[in-house]
C-alpha cells in the first residue's frame, strides 16, 4: 500500500512540477506575477502534535491580476503539498487529497477574484504531524500552486489559469520528533 501511495504521489508530482528553471507567464519570457509563500506556526514538532501551514498566493506584479477564488487542496485543484525527506526523497502524506473545482460557466464571472498589485490571499490548514510524515526525522515542505480553472472563466485579463505553469513556493524545513 505504501509503494503504491508512493507511486501515486510521484506521479501527480511529476505532472504539478514545472520542469526545472522559473515558471514563465502567459506571454513566453514575461514575468510571473504571482509569488507563493509557504510558512509554519513551528519549526519543530513531535508526531503527537498539529501543525498549522499556510500559504499566501502574492500578486507581485505592477498590475492586477484575476486569479481562482478558492485555494482548495489536491491535484486538481489550487494547492498541492510536497513534502521531502533528509535525502531529497518524496513523502506520501497518510491520506490522499483532492478538491475538484466546480464545474466553470462562462456566463458565471464569479469563480475568479481581482488580486491588486502587491495584495496576496490565502488559506491555513491545520494537520496531525503524523499524517503528513511516517517517522520523526527532518522534512521540507513546499507548496506547488496552479490555477485550477482555464482563464476564459475569468472577469478579466490577465487571469492565471490551467493554460499556466506551476508556481513553487519557498521551501520551509520542519523537525519532527
Amino acid at each position: 500500500m505504501l509503494t503504491r501511495r508512493f507511486v501515486v504521489v510521484a506521479a501527480l508530482m511529476a505532472l504539478l512540477v514545472p520542469a526545472g528553471g522559473k515558471s514563465t507567464a502567459q506571454g513566453g519570457g514575461a514575468r510571473v506575477p504571482i509569488d507563493v509563500l509557504l510558512s509554519s506556526d513551528c519549526a519543530s514538532a513531535r508526531l503527537g502534535d498539529s501543525i498549522v501551514l499556510t500559504t499566501k498566493v502574492k500578486n507581485v506584479s505592477d498590475d492586477s491580476v484575476f486569479l481562482y477564488g478558492k485555494l482548495r487542496w489536491g491535484p486538481s485543484s489550487s494547492l498541492f503539498l510536497l513534502i521531502t525527506d533528509d535525502n531529497g526523497k518524496s513523502v506520501p502524506m497518510g491520506y490522499f487529497e483532492d478538491a475538484l473545482p466546480p464545474t466553470p460557466s462562462t456566463s458565471d464571472k464569479t469563480l475568479f477574484i481581482k488580486l491588486e498589485p502587491q495584495h496576496f490571499f490565502g488559506v491555513s490548514r491545520t494537520d496531525k504531524v503524523s499524517d503528513l510524515v511516517p517517522k520523526p526525522g527532518a522534512y521540507t515542505f513546499q507548496v506547488v500552486y496552479r490555477g485550477p480553472v482555464p482563464r476564459r472563466f475569468a472577469a478579466g485579463k490577465p487571469a492565471w489559469g490551467t493554460e499556466d505553469p506551476s508556481v513553487l513556493s519557498n521551501k520551509i524545513r520542519i523537525e519532527i520528533q
